[in-house]
């Protein structure tokens, strides 16, 4: 996007972590923001952080995997702001241990916030995008989007198909007026973990909360920088962090090797929970 003061921004996710800082990065650079999360006091928290800034936000509370509720924001935020430039789709769960001890409802679940997240907010604010001088969509994926991880089948189905709705739905609108950037984040933090499901979501929300979490995850900070610095310069990718980054060079050197990192991942399962 060749100018971003004046936009509006929907950032999904924004209560917190990543979507927080992307909503406060886009108004540090001009943009009004529309935060949404599922939970109305985060959302809340933001959008007055927001407004004590000077800048003119709106919170709205909405489950990005119910298609009824993305639908009925774009009224309004159009309605509170008049347009809408710049979508966000940052919301996320996660979920960590062996696919044979994932339920189906956990999977739904997963696939209802990462996926069909994504999807739901593509579908409902293109036709608005692309009503715009210029537009931007950013789709947050994860380092296990580019190579999925063992102990994370659930995860990186996710991921991973966010990269490929994205990567496809990026060379549509090329002859658009409508850019998007893929984000491949490494560990960040973002309070992720406090909600995970799966086998290994104790071991995961004991990470997240421990004294190497502010050594081993990296400030959410500097990677909205780089994010709203790619809605800018309508970068097709975003790489976050060393881990990332390693794992983007081991796809490509050794496309879908995984099976000595299942071993290292499984060993540890063994050793936290003696199975």
């Amino acid at each position: 996007m060749r100018e971003l003061t004046g936009r509006v921004a929907v950032v999904t996710g924004a209560g917190g972590g990543i979507g927080r800082e992307v909503a406060l990065e886009l108004a540090r650079r001009g943009c009004a923001v529309a935060v949404v999360d599922v939970r109305r006091e985060r959302a809340e928290a933001t959008r007055d952080l927001l407004l004590d800034s000077g800048i003119d936000a709106s919170a709205h509370l909405v489950d990005v995997s119910d298609a009824d509720q993305m639908a009925d924001l774009v009224g309004e935020v159009v309605a509170h702001h008049g347009a809408v430039h710049i979508l966000v789709n940052n919301a996320g769960v996660t979920s960590a241990g062996s696919f044979t001890k994932e339920s189906l409802d956990d999977l739904r679940w997963i696939v209802g916030i990462n996926l069909w997240g994504v999807v739901h907010g593509c579908h409902a604010f293109l036709p608005v995008l692309l009503e715009q001088d210029e537009a931007h969509i950013v789709n947050v994926s994860s380092m296990v989007g580019i190579l999925g991880l063992p102990h994370n089948a659930s995860y990186a189905m996710t991921k991973g198909a966010v990269r490929s709705f994205s990567e496809a739905l990026r060379g549509e609108l090329v002859s658009t007026d409508v850019g998007l950037t893929t984000v491949f984040p490494g560990a960040h933090r973002t309070g992720i973990t406090d909600t995970a499901r799966g086998s290994h979501r104790d071991l995961l929300s004991q990470m997240g909360s421990s004294r190497i979490a502010p050594v081993a995850m990296r400030s959410p900070a500097r990677l909205a920088r780089s994010i709203v610095d790619a809605i800018a310069k309508d970068k097709a990718r975003v790489v976050a962090g060393p881990d990332a980054h390693a794992l983007d060079l081991w796809a490509r050197v050794a496309p879908g090797r995984t099976r000595l990192i299942g071993r290292f991942t499984g060993r540890m399962e063994a050793s936290a929970y003696g199975d």
